[in-house]
């Protein structure tokens, strides 16, 4: 289950705009202000304190060192999402602005059960400049890559979710955005579902109080109404609620789907942008662009926009610092050229891996006593708890991604004990690649070694193995016949 975030609620405090289409507008100028990016890097950045070892018991030292996943870096990429986020939300409120009578009658009729909505037609503003239709933002990278931490980090931090108004003309709670994570089977309903208990969520932390729209979409015995009619109740409430953002999380998941079903999914999020100018952002990996045939379904899914590694060289040196100064042993390191090269070899800049090999590190070096970061130390951390990772990092390396991005998501789903989905991306990782011979030998082993530790059940374990087998066929491509038997268990 996805954890819960915390509902931030603030007291409307309105900012006149200069700009035509902007002005008069209470959704807009009750927005917190766009801020520049050296205060934009203040509030954000996060480094962890080292705390003095002395007091602590090992037990203590090792809780305190998952801190170290609380590091937060603001890339210029970072910025630039920011910058993208505030404008998707503004812009998709320039035409709904509650104080204006046509507005208002538009949103009656959205509500009525008796009309269309179809039927129904938006009241656009009288502005020449004023955009046409709502934008759509498709966040990419690796699993690992800070996609979902970092959009979480800059909504929390800089938006309030939901914004309470008071003045005489206009009372009522602007929920600034909603974020859900797509369903595995990527159903319509279940994503409407999900958006509308996390709708009641937010709501009831509120002077508003819990709608109970999870109720409206259900009959009695449980199960959903019929589609059509969950998308109006969906269109109803984000409308009523003046929703200025959707964030999807793991759209991926439609990779399940067919494609007709694909194409459904992103009909509903047309039809909240055209009747609604409701903005959304989906995050998935890369490879969900290849899923969708043509440029019309791409530019329908969103403008790419991909998170890179942190691999910029000044990014790297404050990771870097960050790093070392992160050190709760007996004996603490200094800079090492070898060990700053080791850290980018073995883990490609990859933020969820960076973080995650020095948390490892630091906890070998407490348990086996040397108190103390070396690169054997290191390199034996990343062999124990990353096997795949060289294996994708080296072709990431490289430029060869390609399914190797699979790797990388097998074993940050590893690391989160989430086997069904980490053996599902391994999966298609032996479907899709072309390594052969000695390569998809090596990459056997690196399977045995990331899947050792896991608690797999029967059926996980016979999945494992047909996966195994199909890497076996084609590292026989090169090496020539052996058994199934010997190579894949």
């Amino acid at each position: 289950m996805p954890k819960r975030r915390p509902v931030s609620v603030a007291k409307a405090h309105y900012t006149p705009s200069d700009v035509a289409m902007y002005a008069g507008n209470p959704l807009i100028e009750a927005l917190p202000p766009r801020l520049g990016s050296k205060l934009l890097r203040q509030r954000l950045t996060v480094k962890p304190n080292s705390t003095h070892v002395g007091h602590l018991s090992v037990g203590e030292r090792e809780e305190h060192i998952h801190t170290l996943f609380d590091i937060r870096l603001l890339p210029q990429q970072h910025l630039d999402l920011y910058y993208d986020m505030y404008s998707m939300i503004r812009y998709g409120y320039v035409h709904r602005n509650p104080v204006r009578a046509e507005v208002v009658a538009w949103s009656y009729d959205i509500a009525d059960p008796n009309v269309e909505q179809k039927e129904v037609t938006q009241p656009l503003l009288n502005d020449a400049s004023a955009p046409t239709v709502a934008e759509a933002l498709f966040l990419t990278g690796f699993l690992g890559n800070g996609k979902s931490t970092m959009t979480e980090h800059l909504l929390l931090n800089l938006f309030p979710q939901v914004i309470e108004h008071t003045v005489a003309d206009f009372d009522e709670p602007q929920v600034v955005y909603l974020k859900v994570d797509m369903p595995h089977n990527a159903s319509r309903g279940g994503l409407i579902s999900r958006l509308l208990t996390e709708l009641d969520r937010v709501l009831a932390a509120t002077s508003y109080g819990d709608p109970r729209y999870r109720d409206v979409i259900k009959k009695k015995n449980g199960d959903h109404i019929k589609l059509d009619a969950m998308v109006e109740v969906l269109i109803t409430a984000c409308n009523r609620h003046h929703v200025g953002l959707l964030v999807i999380d793991e759209f991926q998941n439609v990779k399940v789907a067919s494609l007709r079903y694909r194409n459904e999914m992103l009909q509903l999020f047309d039809e909240l942008a055209n009747q609604l100018f409701i903005p959304s952002i989906k995050i998935g990996t890369p490879d969900t662009l290849m899923i969708f045939d043509n440029a019309r379904h791409k530019r329908r899914l969103g403008k790419p926009f991909e998170l890179n590694r942190l691999n910029e060289p000044k990014t790297w040196e404050r990771l870097l610092t960050m790093l070392y100064d992160f050190q709760p042993l007996a004996h603490p390191i200094t800079r090492n050229d070898k060990i700053d090269a080791a850290l980018l070899h073995l883990t490609a800049a990859v933020p969820a891996f960076v973080l995650g090999l020095w948390e490892a590190t630091l906890i070998k070096a407490i348990r086996t006593g040397k108190e103390k970061i070396t690169l054997t130390l290191i390199k034996q951390a990343c062999r124990e708890r990353f096997p795949l990772l060289s294996t994708a990092t080296r072709n990431i390396h490289q430029n060869r991604r390609g399914g190797y991005a699979d790797l990388l998501t097998v074993q940050q789903y590893l690391a989160e004990d989430n086997n069904a989905l980490a053996l599902k991306h391994l999966n298609q990782f032996a479907e899709k690649t072309e390594v052969k011979g000695e390569a998809a030998s090596d990459v056997i082993k690196d399977i045995d070694s990331s899947f050792n530790a896991a608690e797999l059940d029967a059926n996980e374990r016979n999945k494992l193995l047909d996966i195994k087998k199909k890497l076996v066929e084609k590292s026989q491509t090169v090496l020539g016949p052996q058994t199934i038997e010997h190579k894949a268990t």
